[in-house]
């Protein structure tokens, strides 16, 4: 009894330090590297070109995405090494291939709590069609506001309840859609709430969206060739590569799975050291 549970201790260290690191990189490696091109040219949003604001809004889904997978991933390394099972809150939604699916997979807990404590009480969609998008949107209203109070959350919210919405009416059309661009679909559908969300007023968001839909003059992202290559990597790891469960659930604990743990720790350390670090954006939420 004695060797099992060592062994199941050790096994469970792994874990902890196997999603831990994982989720370290997720954060340093690509959330803070794209927030170093992103967040300047949101300072001068103004100033960009669309092209600009395309590559801006890019990099930001892909920072937002690696910060949130990162935070969630950390969380469950820590509760691995203190003996506590967190459930997994993200499944890799950038490979979402409708609205629903994407909810399923995106902050798996507040979507969790939005359906069992706001929609099914409010009725579901037990009551009709139409009460059902009454009710998708305006659980989704409370979900916006509770990322905070400000008018452009709450839009970003009932942006999600109108997608939802539409799946729901027209969703066989939607689903003869091949799914790979189903998915690209899905992907921008997001990024466009993603503007809303990142922006501080309406103006901002007005501006940026303006400058995506029309051909504007302007400014790109700074280091455009190195911008691209990072946001190319976030995007095969985010859509198409696997995320930190899919990798758990067949990690050996090789040799070699420790020197890349190894390596991939030591340059976050060498990264926060030379001061790549950011605050994570859920936390202020």
């Amino acid at each position: 009894m004695n060797e099992i549970g060592t062994t199941s201790r050790t096994r469970w260290l792994r874990c902890g330090v196997s999603f831990f690191i994982v989720g370290l990189v997720e954060k340093i490696v690509v959330a803070d590297s794209l927030a170093a091109f992103v967040d300047p040219a949101f300072a001068s949003y103004a100033s960009l070109s669309s092209l600009g604001a395309w590559l801006a809004c890019i990099g930001y889904s892909f920072q937002l995405y690696f910060d949130f997978a990162g935070y969630s991933d950390m969380a469950v390394g820590l509760g691995y090494l203190f003996g506590l099972r967190i459930p997994q809150n993200f499944n890799s939604p950038y490979k979402a291939l409708d609205p629903s699916d994407f909810w399923r997979r995106w902050h798996i807990s507040l979507s969790t709590c939005l359906r069992d404590y706001l929609y099914v009480p409010l009725g579901g969609n037990r009551r009709g069609e139409l009460f059902t998008y009454r009710n998708l949107l305006l659980t989704m209203l409370i979900g916006g506001l509770w990322h905070g109070a400000n008018w452009t959350f709450v839009v970003w919210g009932a942006y999600h309840g109108v997608l939802l919405a539409l799946y729901r009416r027209f969703s066989t059309t939607w689903d003869t859609i091949p799914a790979m661009l189903r998915q690209l679909m899905m992907f921008v559908l997001v990024m466009v709430g993603w503007v809303v969300f990142r922006s501080t007023d309406f103006g901002m968001a007005w501006t940026l969206l303006k400058k995506m839909a029309l051909p504007a003059p302007g400014a790109t992202v700074a280091g455009v060739p190195a911008f691209v290559i990072l946001a190319l990597i976030a995007a095969v790891w985010s859509m198409l590569g696997p995320n930190a469960f899919d990798v758990g659930a067949r990690w050996q604990f090789k040799r070699r799975h420790a020197f890349a743990l190894a390596a991939a720790f030591g340059a976050c350390v060498t990264l926060m050291a030379g001061g790549r670090s950011s605050p994570f954006l859920y936390f202020q939420f």
